[in-house]
């Protein structure tokens, strides 16, 4: 630890030169895996949140929520084998506030019964009844506040802002909860029909369902969503490649590093430095650099979501933050290492200048 200290000491500019990069690549892996993770989660947060763990839709529609109408036959069918099963609705509705010719903006909406368990847990204000909503925070970013009215369009239905919930949004837009049957009256059209009938328990047998109903697990629904799987695959690429190429770039710096200083290594050994203390500094050369960066990069990353605009998806947990750094941490060591051939084959008369 001392040889390293000092060398990182005496070759100070390129220490820090070598550590600045190390950092950057670092912050660049937590910002981008923090803004895909945080678009994966605003597609589909209020599927991903919710506690249900089994969704029942028509066979038809293939698990996706918009294609399914279950008859009210079968709700009371599903209710008899589970009397917690939880029927809700779904539609999309664009609407202003307060005024018809406010601006315009687009909403999921939800109609579901208030005292079930899949009712959204209040943050602000009261529960939803009769003309009544609650909506999901990122709307008091268009400034929807308790006690504003909701103008659908082009149909001119009021609905009145009684509270905010957090996390529940889906295909990028805010949801608006009301009851069933408010939704049921502002959706003549579906006939007191459903979308979906969630059940807190696993999924029943197939033959015991309802003729024509189908059931899903809440991660099956999940990837039903229209273009979730889709979006996903493609963030999810993005962050493989990020992490591959960053961690690569990274092993190669350290690779290249240990190769520049074989000179250097030659003469630590005709002074007497064994191969166990020159790996040794090495590895904690390594570890020193690449601690700083990360730890540089994570303070750079925090200090940066502190001032991200409010509407800005961005979801990075510490455990996710800990698991890239720990793969950043292994991939510098392995560069590192991977010279250590070279410092072994490292010749002390080369270096004093009086081989052949």
């Amino acid at each position: 630890m001392f040889l390293a200290f000092r060398e990182l000491k005496f070759n100070l500019l390129r220490s820090v030169l070598l550590g600045g990069i190390s950092a950057l690549l670092a912050f660049m892996v937590f910002m981008l895996l923090g803004l895909t993770r945080g678009l994966s989660e605003d597609s589909a947060a209020w599927m991903l949140n919710n506690p249900a763990a089994t969704i029942i839709t028509t066979k038809d529609a293939s698990g996706n929520l918009t294609r399914s109408f279950i008859s009210p036959e079968d709700i009371t069918a599903l209710q008899k084998m589970d009397a917690g099963a939880v029927p809700f609705a779904q539609s999309f509705v664009s609407f202003g506030v307060n005024t018809p010719d406010s601006n315009q903006l687009g909403a999921v909406m939800l109609g579901l019964e208030p005292e079930s368990f899949l009712a959204p847990k209040l943050t602000e204000g009261t529960v939803m009844n009769a003309g009544s909503a609650v909506v999901d925070s990122s709307l008091k970013e268009d400034g929807v506040k308790v006690g504003d009215t909701i103008i659908l369009k082009p149909s001119g239905e009021e609905l009145k802002v009684v509270g905010f919930t957090e996390g529940a949004r889906l295909n990028h837009q805010p949801v608006i909860f009301v009851t069933l049957d408010e939704w049921h009256t502002l959706n003549p059209r579906a006939h007191d029909t459903v979308s979906g009938v969630a059940l807190q328990a696993q999924a029943p047998a197939p033959a015991s369902l309802p003729e024509g109903l189908a059931a899903q697990t809440r991660s099956e629904a999940l990837q039903s969503l229209p273009g979730y799987k889709e979006e996903q695959g493609s963030l999810l690429m993005i962050q493989v490649f990020l992490v591959a190429v960053s961690a690569l770039v990274m092993a190669v710096f350290f690779y290249v590093m240990t190769l520049q200083k074989t000179a250097q290594f030659g003469l630590l050994k005709a002074i007497g430095a064994g191969m166990r203390t020159l790996a040794g500094s090495l590895v904690a050369q390594v570890l020193l650099l690449t601690l700083g960066a990360l730890a540089l990069a994570v303070a750079a990353m925090y200090g940066t979501t502190q001032v991200l605009p409010a509407g800005m998806p961005f979801a990075l947990s510490w455990t996710a933050v800990a698991q890239a750094s720990g793969l950043l941490l292994l991939v510098a060591l392995l560069g590192g290492l991977l010279s250590l051939r070279t410092i072994a084959q490292a010749d002390p008369l080369q270096a004093l200048g009086q081989g052949g």
